[in-house]
C-alpha cells in the first residue's frame, strides 16, 4: 500500500507517464491483488497458529472466553478490523475496480466509470487506514496495553 501510495501513483501522474496510467495502473493492480490476498490468507493462518501459542483453542472461541479481558477485547477489535479489511477489499478487488477499469476503458469519459473509480479510490484509502489499525492492535496484543 505504501508502495501503491508513496512511489507508483505520484510517479504516473507526471506528464510524461499518464498516458500509461491506466494500463499499468491496471497491470500493477492485478499483481498486486494476487499478493494482498495471498499476504491476508498467511496473517490469518499465523494469527490462528498465535492464538493456539497463546493456548487458546476452538472452545475458547465457541465458549467466549477467548474475548475476555483487555487481550480479548483488543483482539475482537483486531478481527472487527480484518474482516472489515476482507470484506472492503473483495468489494474493491473483484467488483468496483474491475467495473470502473472496464467502463473507463471503453469510455475515458464515462461519467459511471469514473464516479465508481472514486469509490475504488476511496474504499482503497480506507483499507489503508484500517491495516494502519490493524497493526497497531496487532502490536497492542502482542505488548499490552498502550
Amino acid at each position: 500500500m505504501f508502495f501503491l501510495i508513496l512511489v507508483l501513483i505520484p510517479v504516473l501522474r507526471k506528464p510524461e507517464f499518464r498516458p500509461l496510467f491506466p494500463s499499468l495502473f491496471h497491470n500493477v493492480g492485478v499483481r498486486y491483488r494476487l499478493v494482498g490476498w495471498i499476504s491476508l490468507a498467511l496473517l490469518i493462518m499465523t494469527g490462528i497458529f498465535n492464538l493456539g501459542y497463546r493456548g487458546y483453542g476452538f472452545a475458547d472461541l465457541v465458549s467466549g472466553r477467548l474475548f475476555e479481558g483487555p487481550f480479548g477485547r483488543t483482539l475482537f477489535m483486531k478481527l472487527v478490523t480484518v474482516a472489515l479489511i476482507l470484506m472492503i477489499s473483495a468489494i474493491h478487488d473483484f467488483w468496483l475496480g474491475p467495473t470502473a477499469g472496464e467502463l473507463l476503458r471503453e469510455d475515458p469519459l464515462s461519467p459511471r466509470g469514473n464516479s465508481l473509480r472514486r469509490a475504488a479510490v476511496m474504499m482503497g484509502r480506507i483499507n489503508f487506514v484500517l491495516a494502519l489499525l490493524m497493526v497497531l492492535l496487532a502490536v497492542i496484543l502482542v505488548r499490552g496495553g498502550i
